[in-house]
């Protein structure tokens, strides 16, 4: 008796070998295309891996050169990786989870240049903008930057790029005053049809005919229908009277919109006056038109970044077994509680090593799931350095937190002595910088936040620009300062937020713009008030020419009204010459005859 069939072992040893050379050969590029076409698609954007190499004894993948491009911009890096090590728990992939215990990646650097433009994933939409340049030169630091372009906009310039509060607010008025019309307009077709006068007209004249004929036969007959006709005309003044009311509540409330809009072009004014007008008070302003645009550009970028990784770290918001319906006889699965639930996905601990003002920051990354209801916990990711030749302490601390029924998302800065000299911005001479702030996101979309940053023993070098009086104004204003306090409120919705600049220059270059161009002033301030009269003239006019229109209502209601009352009058009349039958003598003491 054989113990073994040598030939279904060497079967199975040679399929055993050739599954094993197969892997060998094809599964690290099978995996790497797999990464490289399935995340493009699901990022949104091209994802490039320069080598992937996997170990499936020590449950272990290497990658390097991996580079996620910009949605935005094809010349650009969103984020790129030198070396990525995973350690994953083998156990738990036969459960289609990937829960990896530990994570190495070095070499991380953000919004770098790209050697080839990325392409756009099939079937994703392009957001970037027609004549975009290539990507930035590298990373640049937090620092005032130049003052190219920055000159004196015409009104007609300003209202171009600005909301109108009259505008906006006027259109609403008048289409809820056009709104009111065509209401009050349905109103007046079904409950004051002019037919419905008509009618009652005819029947009147016909009754007041019957009274004239004198057939006495016809005496209870006419009393009761000029009785009925009666109360008919009484229901319809006093419908027509509660709609004088109703209409009178829509007319006051039209008046007060309008009242409303009365002011709005000076606040208007006032509004864009502070923030481009030089004069003392609007030039408070000039820093943060200097440092809006700079600022929003990379907060746009990092709101980018979010609303792409978000979406994955909250898989579980709102998720929730759909109820068992019980049916008689046939009874309801329940399933056993889970001793330790898994996410899809989970990144228990990672080492990092970002890349910033080229000096390596080291951080760790823990707990990062896809869906915090199920494993309980936030994700967090901190970043921290000691002194070196950028700055003598760094701190960043984020925190995902979604575990809640509302997410929680925040970022804390600490830098102390950042070296302005070596943060890639040219007007930066000399000087050091200490940089705080919090930001806090909740419901991935709502946004408060301050930053502070406090600058000392700064040198300012501002390329003078030709023909530009109120650039070169400002840069001579600025190179006598040494030490310079900003602070910025961020506040708003990650689509439509706001920032609030304050500084100490803000005086300093005030003074200097009201030296040089006190005169312009005055003439900028009234052409922009006429700027801002003729754009909302028209909505103002067409607003006040609705309420004419909506008043108007009332002479309609005023008109039915006499018209009816004029119908009851008659009607009375009628009856009561019905009451005593043409052509017979009334008795004395009011007696009347029996038959």
């Amino acid at each position: 008796m054989k113990i073994f069939r040598w030939q279904g072992v060497l079967a199975f040893a040679l399929l055993g070998g050739l599954v094993g050379a197969f892997l060998i050969l094809f599964l690290d590029g099978m995996i790497e295309r797999g990464i490289e076409e399935k995340g493009s698609q699901a990022a949104k954007t091209q994802i490039d891996i320069g080598s992937l190499t996997t170990s499936l004894l020590a449950q272990s993948v290497a990658l390097s050169g991996i580079e996620v491009a910009n949605p935005d911009n094809n010349m650009e890096n969103l984020v790129q990786f030198e070396k990525l090590s995973l350690d994953l728990d083998g156990a738990q992939i036969v459960s289609r989870k990937i829960i990896i215990d530990e994570l190495q990646a070095h070499g991380i650097k953000l919004n770098q240049k790209r050697t080839q433009p990325a392409q756009i994933p099939a079937g994703v939409e392009s957001t970037q903008e027609a004549g975009q340049e290539a990507g930035s030169s590298g990373q640049k630091g937090l620092a005032l930057p130049g003052l190219g372009g920055l000159s004196m906009k015409s009104p007609e310039e300003i209202l171009k790029s600005e909301k109108l509060e009259t505008l906006e607010i006027g259109n609403r008025a008048k289409k809820t005053i056009d709104d009111l019309k065509a209401k009050w307009q349905k109103k007046f077709d079904t409950d004051l049809n002019p037919n419905a006068i008509k009618e009652t007209k005819q029947k009147l004249a016909e009754l007041q005919e019957k009274v004239k004929s004198g057939d006495l036969t016809e005496i209870p007959k006419a009393l009761q229908e000029f009785d009925t006709l009666q109360k008919d005309i009484q229901d319809r003044m006093k419908r027509i009277t509660t709609m004088k009311s109703e209409l009178q509540k829509d007319i006051q409330m039209a008046k007060q919109q309008v009242a409303d809009l009365k002011n709005l072009p000076q606040k208007d004014f006032e509004r864009l006056k502070n923030k481009y007008s030089l004069s003392p008070g609007g030039g408070k302003n000039i820093l943060g038109s200097m440092l809006e645009g700079p600022l929003k550009e990379k907060l746009d970028k990092a709101w980018k970044a979010y609303q792409i990784i978000s979406p994955y770290l909250n898989k579980g918001k709102g998720s929730s077994p759909a109820e068992q319906v019980y049916v008689r006889g046939k009874g309801i699965d329940i399933p056993f509680t889970k001793a330790s639930p898994y996410p899809d996905f989970l990144l228990r601990h990672g080492d990092l090593s970002l890349i910033l003002f080229d000096t390596e920051v080291k951080g760790e990354v823990i707990d990062l799931s896809d869906n915090q209801s199920v494993y309980g916990k936030p994700a967090k990711l901190n970043f921290q350095s000691g002194k070196n030749q950028n700055f003598n302490s760094f701190v960043i601390n984020i925190t995902m937190d979604k575990t809640g029924p509302q997410s929680l998302d925040s970022i804390d800065i600490d830098m102390q002595g950042l070296n302005l000299k070596n943060t890639g911005q040219a007007e930066l001479k000399n000087g050091s910088a200490k940089i705080m702030g919090q930001l806090t996101i909740v419901d991935e979309n709502i946004l408060k936040g301050n930053f502070k940053a406090e600058l000392d023993r700064v040198e300012l070098s501002i390329p003078k620009q030709e023909g530009n009086e109120l650039a070169n104004t400002i840069a001579q204003s600025l190179s006598n300062i040494d030490r310079i306090n900003i602070s910025v409120g961020i506040s708003g919705t990650i689509e439509n937020y706001q920032l609030d600049i304050k500084s100490n220059l803000s005086e300093i270059v005030s003074k200097a713009v009201k030296n040089a161009f006190a005169g312009k002033m005055k003439g900028f301030e009234s052409s922009l008030m006429a700027a801002i009269q003729a754009k909302t003239g028209d909505v103002l006019s067409g607003t006040n020419g609705s309420l004419s229109g909506l008043l108007g209502q009332n002479k309609i209601l005023g008109d039915s009204g006499s018209a009816y009352g004029g119908l009851l009058d008659q009607a009375k009349s009628g009856a009561a010459s019905k009451a005593v039958p043409k052509g017979l003598p009334s008795l004395p003491g009011g007696l009347k005859l029996p038959f």
